[in-house]
């Protein structure tokens, strides 16, 4: 791995037009896949109830479970959205309704399988308070981008400032695509996911940009092209092990976090991968392309 990442002299520019579009039919698969099929949204979002069950020992398969416990709960007009099991001791129920009683319940569980589920939690989230949660989480996406605009345009200039900006939105496009390809569910967690990736992903380009802006001063006369690949190639060992490490710890959780993480584990491993890919497939040659129609600078670099 050392020797393959080390001294490497690949083409990258030759790959950046390659890699956009199949960035851009990945994504349109995604956007069509949402328009058609629709995100799973979770009761953060949607309103409604989350139950936590507790499961006597004697109960001991868990799938059973779920799906007489679904097909009891509908038959006494409970309409589930989910069911999640917690290991082999507890469940998380999903109820699209936030207006149910809990006597009701509590009199439905109490009567399946000679009361060996006990009620733990009871939460409601009504339609107001998920309106608010989805339009706070839109305003923390858009305020840490523009934040993120703003510093690149500080440390950087302003066409670096659209290459992080544009590489960032195609992280969480993709990430937002797979997640709705593979059904998964759409809660406060993977809020948190996007902030993660956004950071994650704004450290990979930090890395090549500043690399880059060496490379311009040391040579001043090398053609622009040149200097990029040069500089993706010098930054390439860096990069992949530090994704690698990160997305070592990612897939175990992911593999062991058990059903409460999988939506959030997933969407930090999509994550992790778009971030370096994009810092060097995406924001790269928007900052170039920049370069050269803005300021001739291929002519200034030969």
């Amino acid at each position: 791995m050392k020797n393959f990442l080390n001294n490497t002299d690949y083409n990258f520019i030759k790959k950046f037009k390659i890699c956009g579009y199949f960035s851009t039919i990945l994504i349109l698969i995604g956007f069509s896949f949402f328009i058609f099929k629709g995100p799973e949204l979770g009761i953060d979002f949607k309103g409604g109830t989350e139950i936590i069950i507790d499961i006597d020992d004697t109960l001991l398969n868990v799938n059973d479970i779920k799906s007489n416990l679904n097909q009891y709960l509908d038959k006494n007009g409970i309409n589930v959205s989910n069911i999640k099991s917690y290991g082999t001791k507890k469940m998380q129920i999903l109820v699209e309704d936030s207006d149910f009683s809990l006597s009701f319940f509590k009199e439905i569980i109490s009567n399946y399988e000679k009361n060996k589920l006990s009620l733990l939690s009871f939460n409601k989230i009504g339609s107001t308070i998920s309106s608010e949660l989805s339009t706070n989480a839109m305003q923390a996406l858009f305020i840490a981008i523009l934040l993120i605009g703003f510093y690149i345009i500080i440390r950087f200039d302003w066409y670096s400032s659209i290459g992080s900006i544009i590489a960032i939105i195609h992280d969480i496009l993709i990430v937002i695509s797979l997640l709705v390809i593979f059904n998964y569910q759409f809660d406060i967690n993977i809020i948190a996911a996007f902030l993660i990736i956004i950071g994650y992903s704004l450290n990979d380009t930090i890395v090549v940009f500043d690399r880059i802006r060496e490379n311009f001063d040391e040579y001043s006369n090398m053609e622009l092209g040149k200097t990029i690949n040069l500089s993706i190639n010098e930054t390439l060992s860096r990069t992949t092990i530090t994704s690698l490490t990160t997305l070592f710890v990612l897939l175990s959780l992911l593999i062991f976090g058990g059903n409460s993480l999988s939506g959030l584990s997933f969407a930090l491993v999509i994550g992790i991968i778009t971030g370096t890919y994009s810092s060097i497939f995406i924001a790269t040659p928007i900052m170039m392309n920049l370069r050269i129609k803005y300021f001739n600078e291929e002519n200034i670099k030969e």
